[in-house]
């Protein structure tokens, strides 16, 4: 066995600058979902603490669809059985994971890195096992940089461990990757350690992505299954229905046999309501060539999911537009403690949550996998229970356990410094097993530990944005200490102290802080983050205003995130003669954002500015969000105000469902879930 550095050259997408301005949580901490014929059991924790949610992270919101032939840093974890490929600067993805004896690639392994916006902090990019802590919609994690380290067990075996400070619920992350030689299963032993004196909300799934062909067969440990309502994925306004219902056959699919992906003719996902028993806590993907992909984890890792794109136009364009135009074809399946996704639990003061979850390929009886599904599943559960029975499991996970705590041998890999700057504010807290070197701080750490060190942060330029924010209440006494001082009481200080208060549900104490900021020294950020605030409380005037003055400050040569809210807060408030004004006037560069486009679109269509409508049909943006609607919608509309004037009837929108059920849309605009019923 063997642990080594190297690079992967790859056609890739470049990940430009992160976004600087604070995104706040939505107030309603619980995403607004539709019970659509759960069981009473299954309405614990639905929608819990599922709400947007971002900071202290920020977006990543600015790349492009060019991809250049780029080396990106991989870990390799080696035996002669199977090649684990690891990328430390994206969330420790698992890339790869590849059988050295039957010669194949075991999971969905992307034939390129291509960024698209389907993360909390928007980027994203499809292939290989994800790591899922924290928020829901992946994690804040995906395109962070992460740490890995050479380990050595007790018995002078080298282990792979992965491990960050997750800031945002202040939880430490370690997973613990052991491949011994001569066998042919890669195991994970995952440890998340509350750090808090109080409970926090806890989020983990492990997403892996597999090949999908039209005979792939999903099966896990239960027919009892949670499954959205494709009619409640419409748009990207539409509230999601939940159901129950048992596999294979699910009401919505009209007699097709959901264990077939290829059967939905829409995006889906079903959840497994497993039992929390060793028997019935796996997951598996076999295929009509006698191969299979299986996963299972001891119980604590219990429910598990399947999620395709679906076999329609829009899914497809999703697997292209993730890949390449012959590469992209992929479905996940996914393990979870929770229900679903959108359901939600705690971990309590000081706990620590683990579990072991192996991952490996093996041989099937195609007749037998493909036979009734629940004899099929019986069959399939022996082949992975004779790969690794459950009491190996068992035994390899009290194993594994007991080496969560061993101290590195050499660091292979840094993340960011955010756990060295823990460590100066608390290293009581700090696990054992992790190492986070003071070399690792940085810039963004700096104005925070001066905060710790000196008691105060050094004010910024009135044009100059904060390198990073601070949400984790247990640096809000240290803010507050430090503006007793009347030395230390500027604009900056109740700038991030604002972020602060108004992030942690203290609204009005934060707006109080930004109208501080401004008194001291007016700023665009200032302005910006109050008109965010009244967005919020659906002032749009006082919203409108406050942008406003942001931009008068020079908000839109500082970011361009400046003008692209000004053009959203000024549509939402319908004043689109201001908003086309201002887009107008934007230079050139500015004017060329994809953001920008995609808001001066609607504004266009308000205005029936056609021609300018009609350059952003044929585009093809790299920003568009997984669900949003904004410009396909606008397409139909145009459609129907066409259809209208030739009908001589003054209201387009009565002709909206007709366009939908009998025009095709470009394909370039195309990323719908759901797609309309055609007549």
């Amino acid at each position: 066995m063997k642990i080594y550095q190297t690079v992967m050259r790859i056609p890739a997408a470049k990940l430009k600058e992160e976004n600087p301005l604070p995104y706040f949580r939505h107030r309603n901490h619980n995403k607004q979902l539709l019970n659509a014929g759960l069981l009473e059991s299954e309405l614990t924790g639905f929608g819990y603490e599922t709400g947007f949610r971002v900071l202290p992270y920020k977006m990543q919101d600015h790349y492009k669809r060019d991809l250049n032939e780029t080396d990106l840093n991989v870990i390799i974890l080696e035996n002669n059985c199977l090649k684990a490929t690891f990328l430390p600067d994206f969330g420790g993805r698992l890339w790869s994971l590849y059988d050295k004896v039957e010669e194949r690639e075991l999971m969905f392994r992307n034939p390129v890195f291509r960024i698209a916006n389907l993360s909390i902090r928007n980027a994203w990019f499809s292939g290989g096992i994800e790591w899922n802590l924290g928020q829901y919609g992946h994690t804040c994690l995906t395109c962070e940089p992460v740490y890995f380290a050479r380990c050595t067990d007790d018995e002078g075996n080298e282990f792979l461990r992965m491990y960050e400070f997750e800031r945002q619920k202040c939880l430490f992350l370690q997973i613990d990757f052991h491949l011994p030689e001569n066998t042919n299963y890669l195991s994970a032993h995952v440890s998340i350690q509350n750090s808090k004196q109080e409970p926090v909300p806890l989020y983990w799934w492990t997403n892996i992505a597999v090949e999908e062909n039209r005979d792939v067969r999903i099966f896990s440990g239960s027919k009892e299954v949670i499954y959205i309502k494709p009619e409640t994925q419409l748009s990207q306004d539409s509230v999601h229905g939940f159901g129950h219902g048992e596999m294979p056959f699910l009401e919505t699919l009209n007699g097709l046999d959901a264990s077939y992906p290829k059967n939905l003719p829409y995006s889906n996902e079903y959840f497994f309501q497993n039992p929390a028993q060793l028997n019935y806590t796996w997951e598996a993907a076999a295929y009509n060539d006698g191969t299979a992909f299986w996963e299972r984890s001891t119980e604590r890792l219990r429910y598990r999911k399947m999620f395709c794109w679906g076999n329609h136009r829009g899914g497809n364009h999703w697997k292209q537009f993730l890949s390449d135009e012959v590469g992209g074809d992929y479905l996940e399946i996914q393990s979870g403690l929770s229900p679903t996704q959108v359901h939600g639990e705690d971990i309590a003061a000081g706990e620590r949550c683990s579990f072991t979850q192996v991952f490996g390929g093996l041989q099937v009886d195609t007749k037998l996998a493909n036979d009734e599904w629940n004899k099929s599943c019986d069959y399939i559960y022996s082949c992975v229970e004779q790969s690794l029975s459950a009491d190996k499991l068992l035994d390899l996970d009290k194993k594994y356990d007991k080496l969560i705590s061993i101290v590195p041998d050499e660091l292979l890999h840094y993340g960011r410094g955010w756990g060295a700057l823990e460590a100066k504010r608390a290293p009581a807290i700090i696990p054992k097993g992790m190492l986070f070197p003071e070399c690792t701080l940085g810039d963004e750490q700096q104005p925070w530990l001066s905060l710790l060190e000196q008691g105060k942060i050094e004010p910024l330029e009135a044009d100059e944005l904060p390198v990073s924010w601070i949400t984790d209440v247990c640096w809000l006494d240290l803010l507050k200490a430090s503006l007793q001082n009347p030395k230390n009481q500027n604009a900056t200080m109740y700038l991030y102290l604002g972020v602060m208060l108004y992030e942690n549900d203290m609204s009005e104490q934060g707006i109080e802080a930004f109208l501080r900021s401004i008194e001291l020294r007016p700023t665009a950020l200032a302005y910006r983050c109050l008109a965010q605030a009244m967005l919020q409380q659906n002032q749009l005037e006082k919203a409108c205003d406050y942008i406003a003055k942001a931009i008068e400050l020079g908000g839109a040569t500082q970011h361009r995130a400046f003008a692209e809210e000004y053009l959203s807060i000024f549509n939402t408030a319908g004043k689109y003669e201001q908003a086309w004004k201002f887009y107008n006037d934007l230079p050139g560069a500015l004017k060329t954002e994809e953001r920008m486009r995609i808001y001066a679109a609607e504004t266009a269509f308000a205005l029936q500015q056609w021609s300018f409508l009609e350059a952003q049909f044929a585009d093809t943006f790299a920003i568009v969000r997984e669900g949003e609607s904004m410009l396909i919608d606008l397409w139909y509309q145009r459609q129907a105000v066409i259809l209208a004037e030739q009908r001589g009837i003054a209201d387009y929108k009565s002709l909206i469902d007709e366009v939908k059920q009998t025009l095709e849309p470009p394909y370039n605009l195309d990323f719908q879930a759901t797609p309309p019923k055609k007549i």
